[in-house]
């Protein structure tokens, strides 16, 4: 079957969660998405299609167990990179991908009711996705566990199609409204089944499925895969240090061959926590959706793991199209030198630099705003480029990228619609440094102006790997006079 069920998961599963030590194989596992299936059925009386936001804070069997529940109930899983630190002080308020991907049909989370009143601002978040959820219901509070065997056997039955959708996202939005981007049951299944010959051995899962390549390159995959002999699980609080993820993990440290680091500040405080306890994990692979940073180099130079991934792909393509991969005997390569993988999409180089990316299943070309050049058997990113036109000027996106890769305590974002310009400061500056920016920034144009300057905190910023441009343009629209 093209689906995405239990079906896919190998006979090998076996789990540990090393929050609670508790482990769970293959027969475990099924009884739970069962038990989930019925509660969803029955107690949230979801219907075939309709949306939900599996909105649980940490990893366990029963966060695993919702996932696939929720895909053998063929409900489209809303990817929405939902424990990220955003302060939703505005209840009235909804970021932009949130309200394309709105109303949502079923809001599932895991906080006790009694903390939602009785600590409204730290839980505002959580009347945040209410007030975008047509129903709502706490796994503490609302759910009853006590399921009857009919209920279990009559949802044990419920499988989906192929034509289903399984994966409701968005685009990046990083110049305009952000688009919805769906995929089916067919196309999830043909690139897990196609990536999960990347994984063996013992693999390490860290982090909710909040990004849309979490599904189809990590977790389905690495779960679907009969070469992957040991599961192990561990919540991190990426708020905080590493330091108390290393620990519980170093009796691991020998085995461990992969894990997943879509941020790149989360590998950053991995090597720091690392170095602090004198480990290394010597067969350790590294996957993360951005690009490779200097500090990942030398972290894998100095044996610290085995090797970084690199991925590329797009919301409307999943991946990885290229990849880089850099060990120990390619530690100084150029993070810009990707590959192709393999034929499984078709891949074409236009004249202008852009690439056409066609997957299977759809069979439908995506072309990306990303530029590459071809050099032998390497595809080198040259960057994203995007015009734009403020003020009857067209400017280049890549010159506002370029200088915000160059500037890490500073990000500037561009606002179409009012034609002008924003910089979000991540670190304080006095006056005079502040206006020198702003000079610096507007020296690069002819008609352009910064309006706004707000010092900000960069963690609510981030959906997925990047600074969501569409959050922080509206953040300024609405919060910064």
């Amino acid at each position: 079957m093209n689906t995405i069920t239990r079906d896919c998961i190998s006979v090998n599963f076996h789990a540990l969660d090393l929050n609670s030590n508790a482990s769970f194989n293959k027969a475990e596992l099924e009884n739970k998405i069962d038990t989930w299936k019925a509660i969803l059925q029955y107690q949230c009386n979801a219907k075939p299609q309709e949306s939900i936001v599996i909105g649980a804070q940490t990893l366990n069997i029963d966060y695993f167990a919702q996932i696939y529940a929720a895909a053998e109930l063929s409900l489209k899983i809303v990817i929405i990179d939902y424990i990220r630190s955003d302060k939703f002080k505005d209840l009235n308020f909804i970021d932009p991908k949130t309200k394309v991907l709105s109303p949502i049909d079923i809001f599932l989370h895991d906080f006790p009711l009694q903390f939602l009143k009785d600590y409204p601002e730290d839980f505002a978040k959580f009347n945040f996705f209410t007030n975008c959820s047509s129903r709502t219901y706490s796994t503490v509070d609302d759910i009853d566990y006590n399921i009857s065997k009919d209920q279990l056997l009559e949802v044990s039955k419920i499988k989906p199609n192929k034509d289903d959708i399984l994966i409701r996202a968005t685009s990046s939005g990083t110049t305009s409204t952000p688009k919805v981007i769906e995929h089916t049951h067919e196309f999830i299944h043909a690139v897990s089944q196609r990536n999960s010959s990347m994984y063996k051995g013992t693999a390490l899962h860290v982090k909710n499925l909040n990004h849309g390549a979490s599904a189809a390159v990590t977790l389905f995959p690495v779960i679907m895969n009969n070469s992957v002999t040991k599961h192990l699980i561990y919540a991190i609080d990426e708020d905080s240090t590493l330091d108390d993820f290393v620990a519980a993990i170093a009796d691991y440290k020998d085995e461990l061959e992969y894990t997943f680091f879509p941020y790149p500040y989360l590998a950053d405080k991995f090597i720091a926590s690392s170095k602090s306890k004198n480990l290394t994990w010597p067969k350790l692979n590294l996957v993360t959706l951005s690009y490779i940073l200097e500090s990942h180099k030398e972290g894998v130079r100095d044996g610290i793991f085995r090797s970084i991934i690199s991925i590329f792909g797009s919301t409307e393509t999943i991946g990885p199209v290229v990849r880089n991969i850099i060990d120990k005997d390619s530690w100084e390569k150029d993070p810009r030198y990707f590959e192709i993988v393999d034929d499984f999409y078709k891949i074409k180089l236009y004249d202008d630099g852009k690439i056409g990316i066609t997957p299977p299943v759809y069979n439908t070309e995506t072309i990306t705003n990303d530029y590459f050049v071809k050099d032998g058997s390497y595809l080198i990113h040259q960057g994203r480029s995007d015009l734009v036109r403020i003020n009857g000027e067209h400017i280049n996106l890549s010159t506002i990228n370029q200088f915000n890769k160059e500037n890490t305590n500073s990000y500037v974002v561009i606002d179409t619609l009012n034609h002008c310009l924003y910089i979000a400061l991540w670190e304080e500056l006095d006056e005079s440094n502040t206006t020198a920016l702003k000079r610096k920034i507007e020296s690069m144009f002819t008609n352009v102006k910064v309006t706004k300057i707000s010092h900000l905190d960069k963690n609510s910023f981030y959906y997925g790997i990047k600074i969501d441009n569409e959050l922080l343009r509206e953040h300024f629209r609405n919060h910064i006079d």
